[in-house]
């Protein structure tokens, strides 16, 4: 290689570094548009390409020499297909202008690198590896051998001249001037990259900063920044307001610089110090005064905030306005565990305090009471005067149970008049504990009984007052928390109550296990009735009705439940409870249907067609308000003649409400119902209201007929009833008649009805019929 020779391939190696020089200063990579990007690119190295072209070494005639190649397999490697294309193009189309006898090899120098380079720069993406010089020096390897293997294509009388003249260049130079190039345009790729991303992140942190300042500064919450010193360092506009200042006034200065009460105190500077060593966060809820006086509830949290390396820059610090948020929990609050009319704690709270003390005073030998508090007849006083009276005593009543006990015992109201009070700490001795909790109970129960003046609003007007007197009945469970739990407590308190009820009222007593079990056996027997319709445990027993002169009347029927387990149950203890629970109700309807079924039977027997048949009725049964109409129904149903039904009512219930009472038993007349009125004499009716009953017939009690014959106020009373039937137009009957000489005093003072052992017992409907049988071959003889 001679001297010009050397010089031209300086000049190219020249050209070639200048291509990274002139593409970075004419900031090709800021092109946004990618193709006008590309088309830059490609007439930029194609340019560069002629250039080279134009400085070549010329081997022979027609064959020249130079770093075309090399070129364009960086223009493959770095700026992608179109450019490679576009330069490609320019630099086969002066070689094929030049024209000799290496045009063939010529082009394909320009058109396999520069597909060599798109192809390896496409790999290097796939699989995302980087490059290196060493990665940049094995692709120049790879060009030159390509362009070696290129030149064998050339003819065979200057082939191994023009290889033997250039192999030194290609094989030792080019590969690291492939290298060296590569190296600059990657260098400058990647500071181009960096500082493109640079350029963005700075945008993005721009857009981000304006768009977190519009957010803090649009927010209500009182937000400010300090540095670790307590300088402030910004803050949003609730702030600005807040203390009166902009934030270019405020930054710079420290908390105490601020006049009026925003400066902190000793032990706010001391918190906010201890959160900027520790990193902690620190949350509280404190009182704030704005500057027009007004005071407020705010939840303030403050937190620091640092740097990636984990500098620590300072402290934030945001405070939001809790007070109308704290209002509406309060009112939950108290909604949720204070009774809403007397402010006294409901039965939720009364059982998480009781829990709590089980819980929290297991090792606790000191004894506790609880108070079950009844007020007497209160209902009378809503019936009669309106609730807005009995909401006036509620109040009064747990005003005075409050005063009576101390600051650290419970008063809670249950519902309706139902208080409780928990008393604690009466002692370890049972004993003494025993009669200090009854005297809190008598201080109450004094307490209560006084004189209440309840207001009473007759119109706009006036407003009178009127004295009310109330007395309580108090149960006691004496208790200590390692030995009944909440629910066991309450439990006792409430039979302890109804002990009260019992012994006439206005009473103090305490907890009676015996109580307890007679209650659990009747909620046991409560709990079975609920089957016993749907059992068939439930049958009616007949017991004959008789007259001296007509002969058999009918019967009445009785409830009779035939346990499986417990076999009979006497009415005596499930009627009672049948009534309190309402269960009454379908009890009574399955009576009534029951009855008439048995009414349908005797309609087709002849000489039993005019049979009666006498079926007791509860006050809570004949109260329904469509009681009408379900006998009404049950009638049609079994398709009876009405006046084989006979209602037997009792005193009470026809004293009731007597004008709805009186309407009902006219309605039920009108179907052609009888009524009678059972154990006559036991109540006190008047004769005013008897007289207005639409009766057909009275029933004497067989606590009167028991002794006619050797008690002469008893013989007075039956007589007085029989005269007073008479007067008043009335058959009467007597009942519990089971010996031959009552049956005579009765008859011969004018009651000829009869009912009671003398003539049977209540028996089943099969024993029924055999009696009837045997009466019937001879009345007079049954009669003796």
């Amino acid at each position: 290689m001679d001297t010009n020779s050397f010089i031209a391939l300086l000049y190219n190696a020249a050209l070639l570094i200048s291509l990274g020089v002139i593409y970075d200063a004419l900031k090709l990579e800021s092109i946004n548009n990618k193709k006008v990007r590309d088309l830059t690119s490609g007439l930029l190295v194609g340019l560069l390409g002629l250039a080279v072209m134009n400085t070549s070494w010329e081997l022979a005639p027609g064959m020249f020499f130079d770093t075309r190649w090399v070129l364009i397999s960086l223009c493959g490697l770095f700026f992608g297909l179109v450019p490679t294309l576009i330069a490609g193009a320019m630099m086969v189309s002066l070689r094929l202008h030049i024209g000799g006898a290496g045009i063939l090899v010529g082009s394909l120098c320009v058109i396999i690198p520069g597909f060599l380079g798109y192809i390896f720069a496409t790999v290097l993406k796939r699989k995302n590896l980087q490059l290196d010089w060493f990665k940049l020096y094995s692709f120049g390897m790879l060009i030159q051998i390509t362009v070696l293997g290129c030149m064998l294509l050339m003819p065979e009388h200057l082939r191994f001249k023009v290889i033997s003249a250039v192999i030194k260049p290609i094989i030792f130079v080019f590969p690291i001037c492939t290298m060296v190039v590569g190296l600059i345009l990657s260098r400058q790729r990647e500071r181009r990259k960096s500082e493109y991303d640079l350029i963005e992140s700075q945008k993005l942190l721009s857009r981000e900063q304006s768009l977190m300042r519009g957010l803090i500064g649009s927010l209500p919450d009182l937000i400010s920044f300090k540095d670790v010193q307590g300088r402030y360092l910004g803050c949003n506009h609730a702030f600005e307001q807040y203390v009166g200042l902009s934030e270019q006034e405020l930054k710079g200065k420290k908390a105490q610089d601020l006049k009026g009460n925003f400066g902190p105190s000793d032990t706010t500077e001391f918190d906010e110090r201890k959160i900027i060593a520790n990193g902690k966060v620190y949350s509280q809820d404190e009182w704030v005064v704005y500057p027009d006086g007004s005071k407020v509830l705010h939840e303030t949290i403050k937190k620091t905030f640092d740097g990636l390396d984990g500098t620590r820059y300072g402290l934030m610090s945001v405070s939001r306005d809790i007070t109308e948020r704290k209002n509406h929990e309060e009112q939950i609050q108290r909604l949720a565990f204070y009774d809403s009319l007397t402010q006294l704690p409901n039965r939720r709270m009364l059982q998480n305090r009781l829990q709590l003390m089980v819980t929290t005073s297991a090792n606790d030998e000191r004894y506790n009471a609880l108070f079950f508090i009844d007020l007497d007849h209160f209902k009378t006083l809503n019936d009669t005067q309106g609730h807005n009276m009995g909401d006036q005593l509620l109040i009064a009543v747990a005003a005075r149970i409050q005063n009576t006990v101390r600051d650290e015992d419970i008063v809670a109201r249950l519902g309706g008049d139902e208080f409780v009070a928990l008393i604690s700490n009466l002692g370890d001795d049972e004993t003494s504990a025993s009669h200090a909790a009854e005297k809190v109970a008598e201080k109450i129960r004094l307490s209560i009984c006084q004189s209440y003046k309840l207001s009473i609003k007759e119109n706009v007007k006036t407003k009178n007052e009127m004295n009310f007197h109330c007395t309580p009945s108090i149960g006691i469970s004496l208790f200590k928390p390692d030995l009944t739990s909440p629910d066991e407590i309450l439990k006792q308190a409430d039979v302890a109550m109804y002990q009260a009820k019992a012994a006439g009222r206005n009473a103090i007593r305490f907890f009676d296990p015996a109580m307890q079990i007679a209650l659990e056996e009747n909620a046991a027997i409560l709990a079975e009735l609920h089957q016993a319709i749907d059992n068939g445990e439930l049958e009616l027993y007949y017991q004959i009705q008789i007259d001296e002169i007509k002969g058999i009347q009918g019967a009445e029927v009785l409830l009779r439940w035939f346990h499986p387990i417990r076999g009979m149950v006497s009415p005596i203890d499930f009627i009672p409870l049948a009534e309190e629970s309402g269960l009454i109700i379908p009890i009574g309807r399955w009576v009534l249907e029951s009855a008439c079924h048995q009414l349908t039977e005797w309609e087709n027997i002849p000489g039993r067609e005019n049979w009666q048949i006498s079926v007791n009725v509860s006050a809570l049964q004949f109260q329904q308000e469509n009681f009408v109409e379900i006998v009404e129904e049950i009638i049609v149903l079994h398709n009876i003649n009405p006046r084989g039904l006979k209602l037997e009512l009792t005193e009470s219930i026809v004293l009731e409400n007597i004008d709805i009472i009186i309407e009902k038993m006219h309605q039920l007349n009108q179907l052609g119902i009888d009524f009678s009125m059972d154990d006559f004499g036991t109540g006190y009716s008047s004769l005013s209201c008897l007289k207005r009953l639409p009766l057909k017939q009275l029933k004497i009690d067989q606590s009167f007929v028991r002794d006619i014959t050797t008690d002469p106020d008893d013989a007075a009373i039956v007589q007085t009833i029989i005269n007073l039937s008479n007067s008043l137009k009335y058959d009467v009957i007597a009942e519990g008649v089971e010996t031959q000489e009552q049956r005579q005093f009765l008859f011969k003072n004018g009651c000829s009805q009869y009912q009671g052992y003398l003539f049977s017992r209540p028996v089943p409907i099969t024993e029924f019929e055999q009696l009837i049988s045997v009466l019937s071959a001879d009345v007079s003889s049954a009669l003796g």
